[in-house]
């Protein structure tokens, strides 16, 4: 009886877990696509609300560093010191707070809660970095979102406020440094991703960005953009698409013969295919099928035969798209897969 009684507290606790799992990462999506429309206040009371349901460790993360950005210091340190009772022995929990501290003044104090974070993981790299900046005197305040007040320009890529350089666009490649500097400026630059905290997401962009522009000749650069197209993808909800592009688009054209080639065209191909710009989809198809006219999966030549015949249409090359769908039925040569029923119905209402 008692192992019976056991297991169903333990799997109420599991279903528990998970729906407050959850919660939490359906808040902090849609946080997160409040911030990016600059509905910060709005965000915030998803945070808010979200804490009250399912206080985790995550949401007071979002919660600070998003009062972080908006410079409201002091609530800011107000609901992390509450996620620090529910938290204590967070390090990222403890990392933001001593920053908001730094930030808002207290350089004394965030060094204090810093020095506390290396007791407990004398290897944690962002404490050692802020405790050297503080003794630097390096701690300049971010503009707040959407003030139209210019950053510092001496204020560290580790802060928490968005970088002018961090979001879309053509990037303005920078070959002046010779070879050797490139490379030792990559490492460094990589060297400072690694003391961020996985919150400062901006930060990430911003620096992946400068490895892109002022690093060019490295395999670092390369990696960047992959890496960056990653954060563009998967750290938004819903993805960026557009930056995926950009940041794509300049990796196939800087370096025509990288190994992640094969990765980034199909990864490029779905943010075309998602942002509906279907001229772009037909330039991917058309070079797929000029290298690889005849794969010899079926399948794989009836969904690539079937999307190229519906980006033809879109465009406006109807002719073109209705012998397209003619050799997926071929292909198919009479199983009647789903690939060649949609094909025959195209085929049938005149696309």
């Amino acid at each position: 009886m008692f192992i019976s009684k056991f297991r169903i507290i333990f799997l109420i606790l599991l279903v528990s877990l998970s729906v407050a799992g959850f919660a939490d990462e359906e808040a902090i999506k849609k946080g997160r696509a409040l911030q990016r429309e600059k509905k910060f206040e709005e965000a915030l009371q998803i945070y808010k609300d979200a804490i009250k349901k399912t206080p985790t460790e995550d949401l007071f993360i979002e919660s600070g560093s998003l009062l972080g950005k908006m410079q409201k210091y002091e609530n800011a340190r107000t609901i992390l010191e509450k996620g620090l009772q529910t938290y204590p022995d967070s390090k990222s929990l403890k990392n933001l707070l001593a920053l908001i501290l730094i930030r808002k003044g207290d350089a004394a104090k965030g060094k204090e809660m810093l020095e506390e974070v290396l007791k407990a993981d004398p290897n944690n790299s962002f404490a050692k970095s802020w405790i050297e900046k503080a003794n630097k005197g390096e701690t300049t305040e971010e503009p707040e979102p959407g003030s139209g007040k210019p950053a510092n320009d001496k204020s560290s890529s580790a802060g928490m406020g968005s970088s002018p350089t961090a979001g879309s666009g053509a990037f303005t490649v920078d070959n002046s440094l010779p070879e050797a500097e490139q490379q030792e400026l990559a490492k460094n630059l990589y060297k400072e991703m690694m003391e961020l905290e996985k919150w400062e997401l901006d930060s990430f962009k911003e620096l992946h960005r400068k490895v892109i522009e002022k690093c060019p000749m490295t395999a670092n650069a390369e990696e960047s953009c992959w890496r960056l197209s990653n954060l563009y993808m998967l750290g938004e909800d819903p993805p960026d698409f557009e930056s995926v592009i950009s940041v794509l688009e300049h990796l196939l054209k800087q370096y025509p013969d990288t190994p992640l080639l094969p990765d980034a065209k199909n990864r490029l191909l779905i943010a075309c295919q998602q942002t509906r710009q279907m001229d772009k989809v037909v330039a991917i198809y058309e070079e797929l099928f000029t290298h690889d006219p005849e794969p010899a999966d079926d399948k794989t030549f009836m969904v690539r035969a079937l999307e190229f015949g519906d980006a033809l249409s879109a465009v406006g090359r109807s002719a073109d798209a209705q012998a397209w769908y003619q050799k997926v039925i071929a292909r198919d040569d009479g199983k009647d897969s789903l690939e060649a029923r949609v094909a025959r119905e195209r085929l049938a209402g005149g696309q």
